[in-house]
């Protein structure tokens, strides 16, 4: 009865990611981005205050480090034809064209300087090797597809979201490598960015059939299933918030997401695992690639796992050591993550593999070359998550509320100035308040908020008082007898 129900779940969710895709990656382009006239007729510049944000924000980034430029060229081996990636019916699936406006060389004071520096790395686009038999596709969604030769065929971590542009980065690597058939497949984590689009890549007859192994870390059904099902509905709404998917592409409008460019508006769906990762580590041989997977939970997913391939000296850290401070809350919504948990994963990959790692790779942005590399991003990565678990907790501990800390709480300067420390897709504002919701949830300890009144009760009475005098004043005695008053009476209800 539960095989029944976790098929009819992944049915489902195949048919509501499907629809959510479409509306992600839908962000318009913009006729005038290119000339940076605004979008709208109506639209405003950025006010003398903005501007001297984004001037003084200027001065002080580490321009001078250009690692991550080489970083993100490196090993380049092709680019496409074309940018824009079409469905069977001719929809737009994912187009990165609109977005050209980035990469113009052209300065735009509506966009901040360390957002268009990530765009325009997340701009560099098509085929990479990574090592000798290690291929990453890149910029033809919110992920990276990376693609291992084994014996017989190709190994795909993370098939992106969406058929179609899974189905279009393998038919780039069919032209410029060579076409082998795909006889395994991992997912990294429960995030459908990073499963979507196996279905482009895959037969799921073929895996009935033991032809295709398909890998996942623990619990990843459960996981896959609750996010994507359980509150996809309030997700899929939120989502349009958090990524601005309805803006056009435009220096005043839709500039990237952090992570990559967009999302692709197709087609996802998921075919189950056949093996699951089950014990913390473990150790594989697929078409003759030996990898060592190590379980992450709690981290960025709930289900996670990193892995390393011990004859290529490669890990692989799926998304958590990429190049941004990720979110510790998702905006669309999410469960709260443990970033206490994220950084000593970090710090037992750095333990276990980062004397001879020689290459650091990611679902997200660009490797990292050389062991002394590699290990400064993993230690930097974990010194940035275990820093904003402690201090904010630090500051909740002294009185700082859930409604203070984000104007409280700020990422170390010698964290801060690392590039992939710096906050694209997640913020260290938002994320300070999600590290005291996790350990102390959303009540900021104030009585007259426990119960607050809904929006369209509240602002009549705001509009209201504007037109009244002012209350007298009240003594800090009185206020401190009210407020235990107040209190009591809530405790004992």
């Amino acid at each position: 009865m539960f095989k029944l129900l976790i098929v009819a779940l992944a049915t489902l969710m195949t048919v509501s990611i499907s629809v959510q895709s479409a509306g992600k990656g839908s962000a318009l382009a913009d006729p005038g981005a290119m000339t940076g006239t605004h979008f709208h007729p109506l639209g405003k510049p950025p006010s003398e205050h903005t501007l001297k944000v984004l001037e003084q924000a200027a001065k002080e980034l580490p321009f001078s480090d250009t690692r991550d430029y080489d970083e993100a060229k490196k090993g380049f081996v092709a680019a496409p034809d074309s940018r824009v990636i079409k469905g069977e019916a001719g929809n737009v699936v994912w187009d990165t064209e609109r977005y050209d406006f980035i990469t113009q060389g052209e300065y735009h004071a509506s966009i901040h300087p360390s957002l268009k520096r990530q765009s325009e790395l997340n701009m560099i686009t098509g085929l990479f090797e990574v090592i000798p038999g290690f291929y990453q596709v890149r910029n033809y969604d919110l992920a990276n597809i990376t693609f291992i030769k084994g014996d017989t065929g190709w190994i795909v971590f993370d098939p992106l979201t969406a058929a179609e542009t899974a189905a279009e980065a393998k038919k780039l690597l069919d032209e410029h490598v060579g076409e082998y058939p795909v006889v395994g497949v991992v997912y990294s984590h429960s995030h459908a960015d990073h499963w979507g689009g196996v279905r482009g890549l895959v037969d799921e007859a073929d895996v009935r059939a033991g032809k295709v192994q398909i890998i996942a870390p623990r619990d990843f059904m459960q996981y896959a299933v609750s996010e994507n099902i359980y509150a996809g509905t309030a997700m899929n709404r939120r989502l349009f918030y958090q990524y601005g998917v309805l803006l056009p592409a435009s220096p005043y409008g839709h500039a990237g997401q952090g992570l990559n460019m967009n999302v692709a508006a197709g087609t996802s769906g998921l075919i189950a695992p056949t093996h699951v990762v089950e014990q913390n580590i473990e150790t594989l041989t697929v078409d003759g690639i030996e990898m060592e997977f190590m379980n992450t939970p709690n981290t960025e997913a709930p289900s996670e796992m990193h892995t390393w391939f011990p004859e290529q000296k490669a890990i692989w850290t799926a998304e958590n050591v990429t190049g941004s401070f990720h979110n510790i809350y998702t905006l669309r919504g999410a469960l709260v993550r443990d970033p206490l948990a994220w950084s000593k994963y970090i710090n037992e990959t750095l333990y276990r593999y980062g004397s001879e790692a020689e290459v650091l790779f990611a679902s997200h942005h660009w490797p990292r070359w050389g062991t002394e590399r590699v290990q400064e991003v993993l230690r930097g990565q974990r010194d940035l998550y275990a820093n904003i678990n402690n201090q904010v907790l630090h500051y909740a501990n002294q009185g700082v509320t859930i409604n203070q800390i984000h104007n409280v709480y700020e990422t170390p300067k010698s964290i801060s100035d690392q590039w992939y420390n710096r906050g694209y897709h997640g913020s260290p504002e938002h994320n300070s308040r999600a590290v005291i919701n996790r350990y102390l949830g959303y009540w900021d300890a104030n009585p007259a908020t426990l119960i607050p009144l809904s929006p369209k009760d509240s602002a009549p009475l705001y509009t209201a008082y504007r037109h009244k005098p002012h209350l007298p004043h009240v003594d800090s005695k009185q206020y401190f007898v009210a407020y235990c008053i107040c209190f009591i009476l809530v405790a004992t209800q």
